[in-house]
């Protein structure tokens, strides 16, 4: 079945949280193809339909205040919503592992970013963590089809679901952006005006391997951190920074918009990502693609999503790191070719689940 033969896809937001997800889903609103239609559920609070886009999109519902609540409120609607629809020409799609998918009368496909959880549990806490296991497990069980951000996190599924090859898909998000780029937080602009350079690390999960990167500038005063926290400060990170020689030379910065975002990674000396565990490693791509050298772990994800342009640690330490930086400065200063558009990431998404759903049975009535 090709995108143009099914015209309605809901989509169930409530897995959709701060950071990359969020990214998806605007450009899937943004680039979903022209001629059908998107009902959302559970849109995250303070989101904003795109401008610029091609598709017909109707938002049902918003999240609610606190897991529970938007888990709940987010089943009702999906209910409701789904009820009214019949497949093959209306299909379910759920941006992330969600309990509410209990609410479907369609057949589900669902996005699989990682599982961090379970390879990295000491990220989260306990009731996140039992959460995303009976969520997870609900997922794999009720999803007629299951696409996966990377070779990685399909190998996981595997692994650790028993999650055969025919019931999975590969799908990379996009890498590139449609912003001009905004301003540098004036704190990083103070760095600048010192005539310093400075390093951004993702922060906003335990995960993320920020004290490597605490660790390794301690050891090369060349350089500032700057750590990206999203809204979200790690309390073992700021820990770390603060009993760290180098605290005056780290930063935690607050949410950036988009532009703002752009501007920072693209003045950057380097983006680290000495992460634990990734499920695909999107700010790794887009660093890349802007031309900003790249430092990643060992994780296999991030290689497999950098294409072998990132400069990469022999293993998770602090002194593997400030090893590698001494690499970036014979990185070349131009845009790698990796990871590919927004446009062709959705048309491919659209693909896949038009694909599956085709043939999928549906959920209980």
């Amino acid at each position: 079945m090709s995108p143009a033969d099914a015209r309605t896809a809901i989509v169930d937001c409530s897995g959709v949280g701060p950071g990359g997800i969020t990214r998806v889903l605007t450009q899937l609103v943004r680039y979903w193809p022209a001629g059908q239609r998107l009902e959302l559920v559970a849109v995250p609070a303070g989101w904003d339909l795109p401008a610029g886009r091609s598709v017909d999109a109707l938002v049902h519902s918003w999240q609610a205040h606190g897991r529970g609540r938007t888990i709940t409120a987010a089943a009702a609607a999906l209910r409701r919503v789904t009820g009214s629809h019949a497949p093959p020409a209306t299909r379910l799609l759920s941006l992330s592992p969600s309990a509410a998918m209990l609410g479907s009368r369609l057949p589900v496909t669902t996005v699989v970013h990682d599982v961090a959880f379970k390879l990295w549990p000491q990220s989260v806490s306990r009731p996140v963590r039992l959460y995303r296991r009976a969520s997870y497990a609900l997922a794999i069980a009720r999803s007629a089809h299951l696409i996966c951000v990377s070779a990685r996190t399909r190998h996981d599924l595997f692994g650790l679901y028993g999650v055969p090859a025919e019931r999975s898909s590969v799908w990379h998000p996009g890498a590139d952006f449609d912003v001009t780029p905004g301003q540098l937080p004036e704190p990083l602009a103070e760095v600048r005006r010192r005539g310093q350079r400075y390093l951004v690390v993702a922060g906003h999960a335990e995960h993320k391997g920020v004290e490597l990167a605490i660790d390794a500038v301690t050891r090369d005063p060349r350089f500032v951190l700057a750590v990206l926290t999203g809204g979200q400060r790690v309390p073992r990170f700021a820990q770390a920074a603060a009993a760290s020689p180098a605290a005056g030379r780290i930063l935690f910065l607050d949410r950036l918009s988009d532009p703002d975002y752009v501007a920072v990674l693209a003045q950057a000396a380097a983006l680290l990502m000495p992460s634990h565990v990734e499920g695909y490693g999107s700010p790794a791509v887009e660093a890349l693609r802007l031309g900003t050298p790249t430092v990643i772990s060992p994780d296999p994800a991030l290689f497999e999503a950098a294409g072998g342009s990132a400069v990469r640690m022999d293993t998770w330490t602090g002194e593997a790191l400030a090893r590698a930086l001494v690499a970036i400065d014979n990185c070349p200063a131009r845009p790698a070719p990796v990871g590919r558009s927004w446009r062709d990431a959705i048309a491919h998404l659209a693909e896949l689940v038009n694909e599956r759903s085709a043939t999928a049975p549906a959920g209980p009535g």
